[in-house]
């Protein structure tokens, strides 16, 4: 059914309009003015076509359910916005569509049909079929499978929404989010978190020591803070996590033990090769024994007490279907028995 427009066109179809209305030597219209004229002679449309596929206007009036002179008055007040442009030629049996109109009625039916496509557009972005999601999170995810799971699922359940993929330190996580270019994060958690963001408890690690197999420390099966005091060691860069660099060496301080920071590392991996390399011993978070370097073994240290909590977030304000999806897929697979 046809019904009368009142919404704003497309750009290309205002464009397309607006060109239509002028003729190269008219002057330029303001935009402001420009769209008011489009808005008024779009809602004649519907009126239009109906008369051009009927050639009669009784019958198109029928068809519309209004008056047969109040057809005509739309006819009449669509042609004097166009320019008195003649669109119909009245005929006593009805009316015959000029070569104006025809053209008219060729450009009316795409621009109708690009807002019927506009309309399901921006209806599977509300649902959340359509769009661009953009998820973050700290080298320690990458070592838990809920992440790289979700991420497939995402995918399957979502093929065409853009996902969008940065791996960044908890802190610029949560700057880049408050600027709102970033949606969900996976973030060392912080107690001021829950003030700013919606919030999921993924987990938790803890620090361990990375050092090769042929070091006299290896042969113990857990270490302290004295044990490793006078030995070189690999630390969590300062310019990736600075509260985290400040809170393990105030853990380290809380015992007496002053740390001998050989070299500041940026990633775990690199704290492998260079603990094999025998240039230090690893300081290493989200360590998982079965994906340790041939080499390199792990021991706890049982007297620092620096649990690390891993936390979603997600913005408290800005609401968004595609994160609910997001967000959905990871409760469930937090939630979800684990497998036999």
């Amino acid at each position: 059914m046809i019904c009368e427009i009142d919404a704003t066109l497309t750009g290309h179809s205002q464009a397309k309009l607006n060109r239509a209305m002028s003729t190269p030597s008219e002057p330029a219209v303001p935009r402001e003015v420009a769209t008011l004229r489009t808005l008024r002679i779009a809602k004649h449309f519907p009126y239009f076509l109906a008369v051009a596929e009927e050639q009669n206007l009784h019958r198109a009036a029928d068809r519309l359910n209004i008056a047969q002179s109040a057809l005509s008055r739309r006819i009449a007040d669509l042609e004097r916005e166009l320019g008195n442009v003649e669109l119909f030629e009245r005929q006593a049996r009805g009316v015959a569509i000029t070569a104006a109109g025809r053209a008219l009625a060729e450009d009316v039916r795409r621009i109708l049909l690009s807002i019927e496509d506009a309309g399901r557009h921006v209806r599977r972005v509300a649902r959340g079929d359509l769009g661009t999601l953009r998820v973050a999170f700290s080298e320690a995810m990458l070592r838990r499978p809920v992440l790289p799971i979700v991420l497939r699922e995402f995918r399957a359940l979502y093929p065409e929404v853009e996902l969008r993929a940065f791996p960044l330190p908890s802190d610029t996580q949560r700057t880049r989010m408050v600027a709102d270019e970033i949606d969900v994060a996976f973030v060392i958690d912080e107690a001021t978190d829950s003030e700013h963001f919606s919030s999921l408890y993924i987990g938790h690690d803890k620090f361990v020591v990375a050092l090769p197999d042929t070091h006299p420390l290896a042969a113990k099966s857990v270490l302290t803070l004295r044990d490793i005091g006078g030995e070189p060691l690999l630390w969590p860069a300062r310019h990736i996590s600075p509260r985290l660099y400040d809170r393990l060496i105030a853990a380290f301080d809380a015992q007496g033990v002053s740390p001998d920071i050989a070299v500041e590392v940026m990633a775990v991996d690199i704290a492998y090769e260079l603990a094999a390399a025998g240039i230090g011993l690893g300081i290493i978070t989200a360590a998982d024994p079965r994906r340790t370097p041939p080499g390199i073994v792990l021991r706890d240290l049982v007297d620092l007490d620096l649990p690390l909590l891993i936390s979603m977030l997600w913005p408290k304000q800005r609401s968004s279907p595609l994160i609910d999806h997001f967000v959905s897929l990871v409760t469930d697979r937090i939630n979800a028995p684990p497998a036999e």
